[in-house]
């Protein structure tokens, strides 16, 4: 709807407001804002940045304490900043890919930071992995391919793929895995091959991403009739 009918999507609270907090961020790490600054434009912009149709009144004001507080002990990370904001153009098997990378900061190697609003957790190290393991997982496949970016734009692979979870305070640092970068290919290189090969795409519904992260629900029919 978005690349062929050129449809724009409507603002979603979820998302606006993690577009919002990762703009803050960014202006502090590139130096643009000091935290006080930031915190300052967080609670004065809020209602003008954060749109769409509002969830229950607990779960906006949860949102605000946990952006505020968030941003009030703001610590520096321990990096000497490489990148903000990145974006890098590069290639996977002569497939066109994108990368935007909210950080990427060197210390002993580089590390990319992913800012997140989700709420994931540490790895569980069970021998037998949890739903959140399996959770952080899907998100570093993404980190994964962004590895592959900064691969081809400083001639080395991260140390490190990590993940800023703003909303909880939680910061994850997993060690870059060769195995797991190399599933990360293949699963791009295959799905890209896949839907080339697909003429009949069926819809994937899930409650919470169609209602409250898509924007473009009010245009769906698959949506409508669910």
């Amino acid at each position: 709807m978005t690349y062929i009918r050129n449809l724009k999507d409507a603002p979603q609270f979820y998302t606006t407001y993690g577009s919002f907090m990762h703009k803050l961020i960014a202006g502090i790490l590139s130096g643009e804002l000091t935290k006080d600054q930031a915190q300052l434009k967080f609670l004065m912009g809020f209602s003008d940045e954060v749109q769409g149709q509002l969830p229950a009144e607990s779960t906006v004001l949860k949102y605000i304490r946990s952006g505020s507080s968030y941003l009030e002990s703001f610590q520096t990370p321990p990096y000497k900043t490489i990148g903000v904001e990145k974006k890098i153009d590069f290639q996977i098997n002569g497939n066109k890919f994108v990368a935007f990378l909210d950080y990427i900061g060197e210390d002993d190697g580089l590390d990319i930071v992913d800012h997140k609003s989700r709420d994931l957790k540490q790895r569980s190290k069970r021998s037998k992995p949890t739903r959140k393991d399996e959770e952080l997982d899907e998100m570093l496949r993404q980190l994964y391919i962004y590895a592959e970016a900064v691969k081809q734009e400083y001639g080395e692979y991260p140390k490190h793929l990590c993940f800023n979870c703003f909303r909880t305070g939680t910061f994850i640092k997993e060690p870059f895995n060769k195995e797991a970068h190399k599933e990360a290919i293949d699963w791009a290189t295959n799905s890209i091959e896949a839907i080339k090969d697909t003429d009949d795409f069926h819809p994937n519904l899930e409650y919470f991403a169609c209602r409250y992260i898509c924007g473009l629900n009010d245009e769906c029919c698959y949506y409508k009739m669910g």
